[in-house]
């Protein structure tokens, strides 16, 4: 990671946590498991006396309900500090998207991402932190695409418009894609999630634990995604997807572009 997201963590309560990460890190070393380093971290703030929660349940609300995205904060220090641990060969955006993720739908202000798969462990800490203000998200003026869409494609895009309004950029992809199918709903438009994308080889059926995107009305595959531009190869990924659901078409959506109708793409079961 640069020097600079990490020159001054500052703060009595983030040095606490910090003082007593390295403590973890330094006793048993990289190459373990995350959930290793969490039950450790507990142990050691739970022996200092720093009252703290561990494996916290975070419910993702949209529209007065609370969707079960299976999210849970690793350790929540104080109520005031979150603590995400992660023991990977490298940090991802993905992983500091999980931390916004986490620090705007619990509301608080302050979190630490940390990578005990380090040499130095300071050296795998970023410090993210989220003004939680009533008026913060962002002002779309966008609207769905009237032309060359079909008109269910154009009911999914403009509820996907919705939930980028709501939710803003930086977070998962899970988040994302639970709210939609939400807006969905509540526009009366019917969806399936979890599917199996079970193959067909040479006659033969393949069980596959891959499991589908939305499918919406049994018509349209949508595949949501957070990431910095819809590649040929997402695109083809998508499209190996598409030929199992039993649909003929289907929408890439990408929930991190800077305006979603430039990164909204149409598949096929035959061609691009």
């Amino acid at each position: 990671m640069p020097a600079s997201l990490h020159p001054d963590l500052g703060g009595d309560l983030t040095k606490l946590a910090i003082g007593a990460a390295i403590a973890v890190h330094r006793t048993l070393g990289p190459g373990l498991n995350e959930a290793d380093y969490e039950e450790a971290l507990h142990l050691e703030l739970e022996a200092l006396g720093i009252e703290h929660e561990y494996q916290v349940p975070l419910p993702l609300c949209y529209k007065g309900k609370a969707l079960d995205c299976g999210y849970r904060m690793d350790l929540v220090v104080s109520g005031r500090l979150l603590l995400e641990l992660k023991a990977v060969e490298k940090l991802h955006p993905m992983h500091e998207a999980q931390l916004l993720t986490y620090l705007r739908l619990s509301l608080i202000s302050l979190g630490l991402l940390m990578n005990f798969n380090t040499l130095i462990l300071r050296n795998g800490i970023v410090r993210r932190a989220y003004s939680v203000q009533p008026d913060s998200r962002r002002t779309y003026n966008e609207t769905a695409p009237s032309t060359d869409f079909d008109e269910l494609s154009r009911e999914v895009l403009a509820a996907a418009l919705e939930v980028q309004h709501e939710l803003g950029h930086g977070l998962l992809r899970s988040a994302y894609e639970a709210c939609l199918v939400r807006e969905l709903q509540l526009r009366g438009i019917q969806t399936q999630v979890k599917l199996p994308a079970n193959l067909i080889y040479r006659d033969q059926l393949i069980l596959s634990s891959k499991e589908l995107p939305v499918i919406v009305e049994n018509k349209l595959m949508v595949a949501c995604h957070c990431i910095k531009e819809l590649s040929p190869l997402q695109l083809a990924r998508d499209r190996s997807l598409l030929k199992t659901a039993d649909v003929a078409a289907g929408l890439c959506i990408n929930f991190h572009a800077e305006s979603l109708v430039t990164e909204i793409r149409r598949i096929r079961t035959q061609g691009k």
